[in-house]
């Protein structure tokens, strides 16, 4: 499985409010982190494609692939993130609790509002994955199992019924199902889990490690979308690489691999 070759990033949010993107990631650092990427030839591919790409069954001839996908579901993503997105004609994949559309939260002194029914549907008529999303608590391994069960059946049939279409993707801030809850979710019909990395475990189409990108520090985005990190992001002794910022030096290692190619940054 071709996981180790593939970037996939986890946003949380986007925003242009100082108070909100101190939790998040600004608007302008978004934006230049999608014109990096853009400069340097990542191939945004799909949740689908990224999928087909992992079990070899897609090819990427120019460029390394990459895919984005987007937590919450908050407003926020389709006022800054969704016009730049569709500039570029890019893909990307967004996860919401259905029991969340619509409504709105106060984070710090900040109050976020929640897509509405009207504007998934448009996402998803603009090349926006649409995947449920449990958000009852960070870690998936916090939450009672008897309430992730429901939600893993319960999320799905509401979003396919307010959509019209297959949920294939189901995700959480952090945490790796059990084998019950895996076993529930491909029962269900769901494609994909999606976590956050390190998952300490080989690659999985149901423990996806996602690239957490919540930092305006443009060094440490390049450190996360490095082939090194790509290596290294799932191994048990990544908690030790943390710790002693041997993440960093990953990032000057693989800079000068690529400048060694020809294909530094621009």
């Amino acid at each position: 499985m071709r996981l180790k070759e593939l970037s996939i990033i986890q946003y949380q949010n986007v925003s242009k409010n100082p108070d909100a993107y101190r939790l998040w990631l600004s608007i302008d650092s978004f934006q230049k982190q999608i014109e990096y990427l853009r400069a340097n030839k990542f191939q945004f591919l799909s949740m689908d494609d990224a999928i087909r790409y992992m079990e070899r069954k897609k090819i990427i001839k120019n460029g390394r692939p990459i895919s984005l996908t987007f937590d919450n579901g908050y407003q926020d993503f389709y006022e800054n993130v969704f016009p730049i997105l569709t500039q570029n004609q890019y893909p990307a994949t967004l996860l919401i609790s259905p029991l969340k559309v619509g409504r709105s939260v106060t984070i710090g002194t900040t109050q976020v509002d929640y897509l509405s029914w009207g504007t998934l549907k448009e996402l998803r008529r603009n090349d926006i994955m649409i995947g449920a999303y449990e958000d009852s608590a960070w870690n998936i391994n916090d939450i009672p199992e008897d309430l992730v069960r429901a939600h893993i059946v319960e999320y799905k049939n509401i979003l396919e019924d307010k959509l019209g279409e297959e949920i294939r993707y189901f995700g959480v801030k952090e945490g790796v199902p059990n084998p019950a809850i895996r076993d529930l979710l491909i029962g269900e019909g769901y494609r994909a889990f999606l976590t956050e990395c390190p998952t300490n475990r080989r690659p999985d189409l149901f423990a996806i490690g996602r690239i957490q990108v919540d930092d305006d520090d443009f060094n440490i985005f390049l450190t996360k979308i490095s082939r090194t990190y790509l290596f290294f992001k799932d191994k048990k002794s990544w908690k030790y690489i943390r710790e002693y910022s041997l993440d960093k030096l990953a990032h000057k290692i693989s800079e000068t691999y690529e400048s060694l190619r020809g294909r530094g940054p621009h």
